[in-house]
């Protein structure tokens, strides 16, 4: 990402944290590897900046165990006037800390004992507050039995007799009040029972070295002091408790009215921003600040949305309720971006959407309107090509042809059967004419002059007829070939038609459904309903006209290899007709030219055969040889006659039957073509229903196909957005807000009713779902401190209760002690609430000042509480008024308890 004013990118890695490699190595290989000249890069985020967040209280820890040790060593060689003392107290208090830590440490490591980056910190105040605390009680009584004149030894065992007791009971009382906050629910107030720890190792501690060290030592402790005047008084705790006692009521309505309003009053907004404890010069926050200035506030430390499905989510339909998710989330108030596995760089991907993919739906169905119209253009033209054929013409001429062969297949078997008697005549007429004599011969010659005339007028029509049936045989053999090649382009058409048929697309109601479900989106019943009432005219169009063409080509593939065959057999037969119809044109030709010669000469002859006999033989002679010639060519001419007729018979036969299928192939073209034209209008209006809903607002619904959901290009948002057993998906939300601010938090119950709305109903209504990131983790310790505050409070003082009921023997005393705790805690947040704007420059107290001001106030409290009783009691049975002995206590007390005070 790169900022508006160009001056800043941001770049966002997704690392793995294990024991090898710690947020502190990962941080330290990128920023080696993130180093370019002349640009200044920095490391940041939540995990880097809480890790600066231990380090900063770690380090925090270190410079307050100095610092008290500095601060303690002063006001202790104030007290004491020696440099010696204050380095047995914080000699005895260290070794404390650092075995408490140590065992801390321990019982973490071994028995899941509660601890937090405070844990170590509550241990060093407390224990230097308590700690420096006992040790000057002890050092007191030890001072005073020296100042009485008893040796170290005596001195020694009867300060660790009253004192050590006060030390064990004060003790005690804190390490209850401590050992109860394991009952905590907040794991921060739960981790503070490692004080509990600490001040059983503190009373071990103080209670076994103390005794060595002023044994050993004995006045040399309180060194370069040598002369002990005893305790001394203070006359401030004095003077107060003098005015107390004789005035007890007024000191009560005062210090009521003085810490009463203070209690009551509000101690502001807690500040949850763990930054505050970072120095500015951290890289980590600096980065953070300039991510801040050039992005969103919230883009360093987006908010984490986790969701736990039962199923997998790795399909097309969780990948809808997420992206449809994201969505409601990028709508809501407070929030930048949001980024999921749909959207992994916060914004949409047009092409997964259906709005884009509806685009290649309506191109892909104009183009089945435009195939669809082709088909049906080739249909129309080719049922035009048929119409214009005329097949019932050549099937009458066929029968014509037919008929006249018939008749000259029955006029050549006349003819043969006359010449049979011609030639047989001719015989007989020339051994008559060879014999003959006398007026019989004359009468028989005047009749046979009379027939040739005849015979030759029958052969010369025999010839023409059998010319005129070769001229009709080339003009069927002609119309023969036309109806081929128009039967070859029938079979083009055909093919054409079947090709465009395939590729014709199944327009339906389940298709286009599915295409909508393929492009994301999957219509409703409804929907779909309104959808089938569309496409209703189109499917059964369409059924009808495939039934029609499967039906019609199935019969026209049929008929046209009939056809085909026939026009073979036809054409077979008409070459074998014009082969005997030569053989017959040749024997009648010689039959007519000779019938022309021999006819007109035997006429000539027989009109002189009365005169010469002899040329009237020769010529009968001559006639009857071409009479026998004529005989003998004449059963071919029957046979060639036969089969003419016999194949202009099949030829109209086949011409007929062909004519009927072209009949049926015509009207199936017909309905084909109206099939074809209302499948196109109902493409067309398809098609104009799904661009209208490319439009809508439907058309902004997330579909991926199955195909690119597993495709090398989706893996890496699954990679980075879904768990490896795709059960847990996760959505960050980028809020305009700081991370840690009042109102960032106050947008994650809104997002939370977003994300339970959304998800409701669904297939991931059951899933689980968790917010995570800094936001989240800052509300939920908002929620966890402030509802468990005050739970934790009511725990710890009634433990001390029951432990001050054991010291005190009374049932009064706790409650007044808790009540003033309580006064005094409160009173004084107030106060620090006020001086922390001048003396910080922040109106904010941090989130956990309340905790460590109510730990702190309670366990001193409680100690100079029962050190205030227990030193009553220890004046209580010695001479004296009882007012006397009250006094003694607090100005006792007044003296040795300010340093821890002040500390």
């Amino acid at each position: 990402m790169i900022s508006k004013d160009k001056s800043t990118q941001l770049l966002q890695l997704n690392v793995h944290k294990s024991n090898s490699h710690s947020v502190t190595q990962i941080r330290s290989d990128i920023t080696s590897l993130a180093k370019t000249s002349g640009v200044k890069t920095y490391v940041t985020g939540a995990d880097v900046l809480n890790q600066d967040f231990s380090d900063a209280t770690q380090a925090g820890v270190q410079k307050t165990e100095v610092i008290a040790a500095i601060f303690i060593f002063l006001v202790l060689w104030l007290v004491f006037r020696s440099p010696v003392t204050p380095l047995f107290s914080l000699l005895t208090v260290a070794v404390s800390v650092i075995t408490s830590i140590s065992v801390v440490a321990n019982l973490v490591d071994r028995f899941n004992f509660p601890f937090s980056n405070f844990t170590e910190v509550f241990i060093v105040i407390v224990l230097f507050g308590i700690g420096t605390d006992y040790n000057i009680l002890l050092y007191n009584e030890f001072r005073e039995r020296l100042a009485n004149g008893k040796d170290r030894y005596t001195a020694t065992k009867e300060a660790i007799k009253i004192g050590g007791r006060t030390v064990l009971y004060s003790g005690l009382s804190v390490l209850i009040g401590m050992s109860v906050l394991g009952f905590a629910n907040f794991s921060l107030y739960k981790s503070a029972v490692g004080i509990a720890v600490g001040v059983v190792v503190l009373l071990a501690v103080l209670l076994t070295l103390n005794p060595f060290f002023m044994a050993i030592c004995g006045p040399h402790m309180f060194w370069p002091v040598k002369k002990f005047q005893g305790e001394g008084d203070s006359k401030l705790w004095h003077g107060m408790a003098k005015h107390a006692m004789i005035r007890p009521v007024l000191t009560l309505i005062v210090t009521g009215l003085i810490f009463v309003p203070l209690a009551l009053t509000s101690h502001g907004t807690l500040d949850y921003d763990n930054l505050v404890e970072i120095g500015d010069n951290v890289p980590a926050k600096q980065g953070f600040k300039i991510v801040q200035q050039h992005f969103s506030k919230g883009t360093a430390e987006p908010t984490t949305i986790y969701i736990q499905s039962d199923h997998k989510l790795d399909n097309e339909k969780s990948l809808l309720l997420i992206d449809r998710l994201t969505k409601q989330l990028q709508a809501s108030d407070g929030v930048k971006t949001v980024a999921s596995v749909t959207q992994p760089g916060g914004k949409a991907i047009k092409k997964l959407y259906v709005r884009n993919q509806m685009s290649s739906v309506t191109s892909g169905l104009a183009q089945a309107q435009q195939g669809v119209n082709k088909v049906n253009k080739g249909l129309k033209s080719a049922n035009s090509q048929l119409s214009s054929q005329n097949v019932s013409g050549a099937v009458s001429d066929a029968n014509k042809l037919a008929n006249g062969a018939q008749q000259v297949s029955a006029g050549t078997s006349q003819l043969q059967s006359a010449l049979s008697q011609v030639s047989t005549g001719m015989n007989t007429l020339n051994s008559q004419v060879s014999s003959a004599s006398g007026g019989k011969q004359a009468a028989q010659l005047a009749q046979l002059e009379t027939a040739l005339p005849q015979l030759n007028a029958a052969i010369q029509e025999l010839n023409s007829q059998i010319q005129n049936s070769s001229t009709n045989t080339s003009g069927i053999k002609s119309s023969l070939t036309n109806i081929g090649a128009k039967a070859t382009d029938i079979g083009s058409q055909i093919g054409t038609v079947q090709s465009e048929m395939k590729s014709l697309p199944q327009i339906d109601a389940a298709t286009v459904a599915q295409a909508f479900a393929q492009s994301g989106a999957p219509l409703s019943a409804k929907q779909q309903g309104v959808l089938a009432g569309v496409l209703k005219q189109q499917s059964a169009a369409q059924s009808k006209l495939q039934s029609t063409l499967t039906s019609a080509l199935t019969s026209i593939g049929g008929d046209a290899t009939a056809i085909g065959a026939s026009t073979k057999s036809v054409g077979s037969q008409l070459e074998s007709l014009q082969s005997s119809t030569g053989q017959l044109q040749t024997a009648v030709a010689t039959l007519a030219q000779k019938s022309g010669v021999a006819l007109p000469g035997a006429a000539t002859a027989l009109s002189a055969a009365s005169s010469q006999s002899a040329q009237l033989a020769s010529a009968t002679g001559q006639l009857s040889g071409a009479m026998f010639s004529i005989n003998g060519k004449m059963p071919t001419l029957v046979s060639g006659a036969s089969q003419v007729a016999a194949g202009n018979q099949t030829m109209a036969e086949k011409l007929a039957a062909m004519s009927k299928q072209l009949t049926a192939l015509r009207k199936g073209l017909t309905s084909a073509t109206g099939g074809l034209t209302q499948v196109s209008s109902g493409v067309g209006t398809a098609n104009s229903y799904l661009k209208g809903l490319q439009k809508s607002a439907a058309a902004e619904t997330f579909y991926i196909p199955t195909k690119q959901l597993h495709g090398s290009d989706f893996k890496p948002a699954l990679d980075t957005y879904v768990s490896p057993n795709k059960k847990l998906t996760k959505l960050t939300v980028v809020l305009d807000d700081d991370p840690s601010s009042a109102a960032a938090m106050a947008r994650l119950p809104k997002l939370e009713k977003v994300v339970n709305g959304t998800l409701k109903g669904t297939s991931l209504g059951k899933a689980k779902v968790a917010f995570g990131g800094n936001t989240s983790q800052t509300n939920d310790i908002n929620a966890m401190a402030s509802s468990d505050f005050t739970r934790t409070v009511i725990i710890m003082l009634a433990g001390i209760f029951v432990a001050l009921m054991v010291v005190t023997h009374s049932l009064v005393q706790p409650i007044v002690i808790e009540g003033i705790l309580l006064v005094a805690y409160s009173g004084a947040l107030t106060i620090v609430h006020w001086l922390v704007d001048p003396v910080l420059g922040t109106n904010m107290l941090t989130w956990n000042t309340p905790f460590f001001t109510f730990v702190m106030l309670v366990s001193l409290g409680v100690d100079y509480s029962i050190f205030l009783m227990r030193k009553y009691r220890e004046y209580l049975h010695e001479p004296g008024a009882t007012s006397d002995k009250m006094l003694q206590g607090p100005q006792l007390l007044g003296r040795w308890s300010s340093p821890l005070g002040s500390s």
